[in-house]
């Protein structure tokens, strides 16, 4: 079968970090590689236009593809637009977001959802479409019924072990390989190690993706892996990857012993790396550049609330650490829509403090699926089919400050942080290019366009909505047990 994997492009009136990075379609790049003997395609609408021309000359089979939760309408149209070029074409939909809130795909475009790993599944998963299979009795999936209301069929282990997964086929992109960086790390390829997390934050959902359950590869396959990339910048995406210290140690001493060299992003926690000086020493003479800490707040009382399980003095250390051994933080916070001036001058003092120059700053956002969800469900101020405004930016919950002033609060502390060139110099930043460089104007470039979005943002709560679900005849009844819809 001919199979167009295509990953969605970014709505106008989402903020976000869209400006300043551009990853490879990681996701697809797995589901392709479970799909040997067939022919596919990627189309990245992140940096590629025409998808009505890409299905006039490829004329797919298949279409698939996945979002976050930003991206579910502009999921829907491609798959719209696929049915209304060949409405034979099978539509399957499938990333983080369809595993958690399925109900947000219920459209007649779609045929099916694929809940959990794709990788796995695709490949039985289009010979039951072709052998014409009952989908109602495979495994893992969601399937619409009606506008928001899925048909859920038996339930699947959320992957096989992750050792037995093909690598990524990084082939179908390479073309656009100068195309994918992270700030200043480019070309940048990223890799995944594990899914799902040990942890359990209230505001965060992937423990509950994998149903509590990680799953890690070894320490031979992730090498293994690296020996094939061809990029020297590496984005390890796992939502916590400096976490195991006897696994860090092996794929060390793997990485030594096959002198593979590469500058590495990965993620971590303020409390693991407060704790294990020797691993940021040891990993930042294997290449460790930067790293991503979720550092949520500044006060113990706000990280107590997100159950957090880490202190202000965790935040300080990690950060300490991490620059005595020459390595960046790119710190992330969540600020309260109780947030009042006093509260934003505290972020920004801070940040000064401990000398971040990479930050992003999230209003706190309940997204569906999520354990703070039913908590804050009632108070939510934008429609869920406001799915662009979902960003982990915009305000989706009353604020204390008008609105207008508390972006306007978020923007100056973004400014204060990054704008002044002389803080800029005197940080250490390892990954930072000379000022005067392009890579550092298309930063400046991309700041400038994250400005003017929160500028207006507050005007974006205005517009409104049109729900435009198609309707059908819904003939296939499902039971009520396995039946879910946006009211659940």
């Amino acid at each position: 079968m001919r199979v167009l994997l295509i990953r969605p492009p970014v709505a106008r009136e989402t903020i976000g970090l869209k400006h300043i990075m551009i990853c490879e379609p990681l996701e697809l790049e797995y589901v392709a590689a479970g799909l040997p003997g067939h022919e596919v395609q990627i189309l990245d609408m992140l940096v590629e236009r025409g998808l009505d021309s890409r299905l006039r000359s490829f004329r797919p089979d298949v279409v698939g593809t996945s979002c976050y939760i930003t991206g579910v309408n502009e999921v829907l149209k491609i798959c719209r637009t696929s049915k209304a070029w060949n409405r034979r074409c099978i539509t399957i939909v499938g990333g983080v977001h369809a595993s958690r809130a399925p109900e947000d795909f219920a459209d007649e475009s779609v045929d099916c959802i694929v809940l959990g790993d794709g990788t796995s599944v695709i490949a039985p998963l289009l010979r039951a479409f072709q052998d014409g299979s009952q989908v109602e009795n495979f495994p893992g999936l969601a399937l619409p019924r009606a506008p928001g209301e899925v048909f859920l069929t038996p339930g699947r282990e959320y992957m096989p072990d992750p050792d037995s997964l093909p690598f990524p086929c990084r082939n179908l992109v390479a073309h656009l390989a100068s195309r994918y960086y992270y700030l200043f790390h480019q070309p940048v390829a990223t890799m995944k190690t594990t899914w799902g997390c040990p942890y359990d934050c209230k505001f965060c959902y992937p423990c509950r993706i994998t149903d509590g359950l990680t799953y890690a590869r070894s320490p031979e396959s992730i090498v293994d892996e690296l020996a094939t990339i061809q990029a020297r910048e590496v984005y390890i995406v796992d939502d916590i990857f400096l976490m195991n210290s006897r696994r860090l140690a092996a794929i060390a001493e793997l990485l030594r012993a096959r002198n593979i060299r590469k500058n590495y992003l990965v993620y971590a926690r303020a409390d693991f790396l407060a704790n294990n000086e020797e691993i940021i020493e040891e990993w930042a003479a294997l290449g460790l550049k930067a790293v991503l800490i979720g550092l949520e707040a500044t006060t113990d009382p706000e990280l107590s609330t997100l159950e957090k399980n880490t202190t202000v003095d965790h935040n300080r250390r990690a950060v300490a650490l991490l620059h005595k051994h020459r390595v960046d933080t790119y710190g992330s916070f969540i600020t309260s829509p109780d947030y009042t001036p006093a509260d934003w001058e505290h972020l920004w003092r801070f940040i000064e403090e401990t000398g971040i120059y990479y930050v992003n700053i999230s209003p706190l956002t309940p997204l569906p699926g999520t354990r703070i969800w039913k908590e804050y469900e009632p108070q939510v101020t934008v429609s869920r089919k406001r799915h662009e405004l979902w960003d982990l930016t915009h305000c989706v919950l009353p604020t204390r400050m008008p609105l207008k002033k508390y972006y306007r609060s978020l923007l100056r502390v973004y400014a204060r942080t990054t704008v002044d060139l002389r803080r800029a110099n005197r940080l250490m930043l390892r990954t930072r290019p000379p000022i005067w460089t392009l890579r550092y104007l298309r930063l400046w470039s991309g700041a400038v366009r994250i400005a003017l979005q929160l500028m207006g943002a507050h005007r974006h709560h205005r517009s409104t909505i049109v729900s435009d679900h198609r309707t059908r005849d819904w003939n296939r009844a499902p039971s009520a047990e396995n039946s879910m819809s946006a009211s659940q």
